[in-house]
């Protein structure tokens, strides 16, 4: 009887752990959130300059204090094909893309054995940039969300393995670019995402 009693309990907790993923991912599927560093409660990911302008592509993303244009500053995450993957676009429709090659031709690959440099989408330093979405999403879309705790996350590119990172660690410099990083799980790489509207607007979303 102990035995089926422990049984059922293990179960339920199961269930009630599969019911709690599922719910943070309907949220951010389904909401608009401010992406904010996680260890600074002033600096949130932005463009610079202001919407219009913003709403185009090929632009590198960085840290500022709160600005409430929803455009290019607000985030939903659609999942990848049910996937548990997800690409990050802004309100204004485009998403988050690293920057750079992702091969090179022949041409290039001659042209690199004699110093040329080319940037590549692996590399560390890679620009988080604004991009239009390529066809069926390409893996430099996709991010894994690495849950650190109840409210905090890190960004893994599913092409590069790489993660979302506050170059040089200057998570309190406005103006500070965001780039493609190996994972250190520093400061810089750690975000929580914000409501941006609806009745929890200014409240954490929680991954419990």
């Amino acid at each position: 009887m102990n035995k089926f009693f422990a049984f059922v309990m293990l179960l339920i907790l199961a269930a009630s752990t599969t019911a709690d993923a599922q719910n943070w991912r309907d949220e951010i599927s389904s909401n608009y959130f401010y992406i904010r560093v996680a260890a600074n409660a002033v600096q949130y990911w932005d463009l610079p300059g202001h919407h219009p302008q913003t709403a185009n592509k090929d632009i590198q993303f960085q840290i500022w204090q709160m600005d409430e244009d929803p455009y290019e500053r607000t985030f939903i995450f659609p999942s990848i094909n049910g996937s548990q993957n997800f690409a990050i676009k802004n309100k204004a429709g485009y998403v988050v893309d690293v920057s750079g090659k992702t091969g090179l031709n022949a041409k290039e690959k001659l042209q690199q054995k004699t110093g040329k440099k080319f940037r590549m989408k692996k590399d560390n330093g890679a620009e988080i940039q604004t991009w239009t979405l390529d066809g069926g999403v390409p893996e430099w879309q996709q991010w894994r969300l690495i849950i650190v705790d109840k409210n905090t996350v890190m960004f893994e590119n599913v092409y590069t393995g790489k993660a979302i990172d506050i170059k040089g660690g200057n998570i309190y410099q406005n103006g500070t670019k965001l780039q493609s990083y190996d994972r250190n799980n520093s400061d810089s790489q750690k975000f929580v995402l914000e409501y941006a509207d609806g009745p929890r607007k200014g409240q954490l979303l929680s991954f419990e």
